[in-house]
């Protein structure tokens, strides 16, 4: 599928983004990973490439249910807050616009306040440019003072012991995507959900998750093979243990995670083993291929290079393809000079096994 794109130089001239922007046109090879439990031969990364190392552990808990059971995380780059204050606040901070407040006279504002703009305030259009590492690295660089925890907030929470590996979700209690199915109508069959509707009244909190560096909860919950997967404003995916609330593993994407996370069979194709891959969507336009066991990469795809672009819906999984739907902010947050309107909304598609353009 090709998407038709309009001519965007013009607007990127005037709003103060660069006039070309660059296509991640390649597919990333997994990272190496440390693994607690799960054993090796029954991930889909352990399938794809078998000597590679197993996944690394780091983590947290969640809300309410049924179901049960593996730990892993990408290792980002260090962000430099110098270095993104330069490329992303001091056109506007640098104390000669009266509207914003320059650095000298934000330094005397907590780290937390910074954070809080950025993610809810009047900056969160641009804060949706920056990844959850970036924004704790500038508001610690405009305050000089450190934030406590850490972007993923895995100093707790985090699962124990040896783990069983992933069973197929197909076979258990699930709820897969945005709307539980294909039709996208967000039912659910009693023998599905593994309740009755007689007993819904009947449940109660078990345990409670919250989200580091945020303000708000957008993600809808992934359940499948008794995991928990959600996404997190500050771009942090976490694994879950449904049963438990602790925290399998997680992973950092470059942009807030929105769209809730689709489960299918391995990228490299069929289930052997019981192997399942994640596709996750960020508020920067890129799509990941995740090991569903251990949260290790499999590959990342650039959908649109537009630099407002946001992926909001769910990335959707049938017959081999993923197809990822595009959107925008070009309604708020714009820069003065901005020529409006320059996006189109889109829906690409995937190869799910290697994740080039369809």
């Amino acid at each position: 599928m090709k998407k038709d794109r309009v001519r965007r130089d013009h607007a990127a001239r005037t709003s103060g983004w660069p006039s070309k922007f660059t296509r991640l046109t390649t597919a990333v090879p997994p990272a190496t990973a440390t693994s607690s439990s799960a054993r090796p031969g029954r991930s889909c990364i352990a399938q794809l490439f078998p000597r590679a190392a197993p996944a690394v552990a780091v983590l947290l808990l969640v809300l309410a249910g049924s179901l049960a059971r593996p730990v892993a995380q990408r290792a980002p780059s260090p962000a430099s807050g110098e270095a993104v204050f330069a490329a992303s606040c001091r056109d506007c901070h640098n104390g000669d616009n009266f509207r914003a407040p320059s650095i000298d006279v934000m330094h005397a504002r907590s780290p937390q306040a910074i954070l809080d703009a950025l993610t809810s305030g009047p900056m969160r259009y641009q804060g949706l440019a920056l990844s959850g590492e970036e924004r704790r690295a500038v508001a610690e660089f405009i305050t000089g003072r450190t934030l406590r925890g850490t972007v993923t907030g895995t100093t707790i929470g985090a699962c124990s012991g040896r783990r069983a590996p992933m069973p197929d979700p197909f076979t258990r209690p699930l709820w897969n995507g945005w709307g539980a199915s294909l039709r996208n109508t967000h039912l659910q069959s009693a023998a599905q959900a593994g309740l009755t509707a007689d007993q819904v009244r009947r449940l109660h909190l078990k345990w409670a998750f919250g989200f580091p560096d945020t303000t708000s909860a957008w993600a809808q919950p992934t359940i499948a093979g008794g995991r928990l997967f959600v996404g997190s404003q500050n771009g942090t995916v976490y694994s879950l243990d449904a049963a438990s609330g602790c925290v399998v593993w997680t992973f950092t994407a470059q942009g807030g995670v929105r769209a809730a996370v689709s489960i299918g069979p391995c990228a490299q194709g069929g289930r052997r083993g019981g192997a399942f891959t994640a596709y996750v969507a960020d508020q920067k336009g890129f799509v990941y291929a995740l090991d569903a066991a251990t949260g290790q990469l499999l590959w990342t795809r650039k959908v649109e290079d537009h630099p407002l672009v946001r992926l909001t819906g769910a990335p959707v999984l049938h017959d081999g393809r993923l197809f990822v739907p595009t959107s925008s902010y070009e309604e708020g947050g714009k820069p003065p000079g901005y020529a409006c309107c320059t996006f189109r909304g889109s829906v690409v598609a995937l190869d799910a096994r290697t994740g080039e353009v369809v």
